[in-house]
């Protein structure tokens, strides 16, 4: 039951970091590595530290 909740409670913060990876992506493609980079930085880091959260809150 526990893993379920976790999933639904992930979902959203997945479609961020989707969305913030196409993002980087795009600005890639206009020729902004810069901004690319921190794009996946920033969506990498809210992923993970969202996940860790819920993680924690789980044990």
């Amino acid at each position: 039951m526990h893993i379920a909740i976790f999933i639904i409670e992930a979902l959203v913060p997945l479609g961020i970091l989707v969305y913030t990876i196409n993002f980087g992506r795009w600005l890639g493609k206009r020729k902004l590595p810069v901004g690319a980079f921190g794009a996946y930085i920033i969506g990498g880091l809210s992923f993970a530290l969202t996940v860790w959260v819920l993680l924690r809150g789980f044990s």
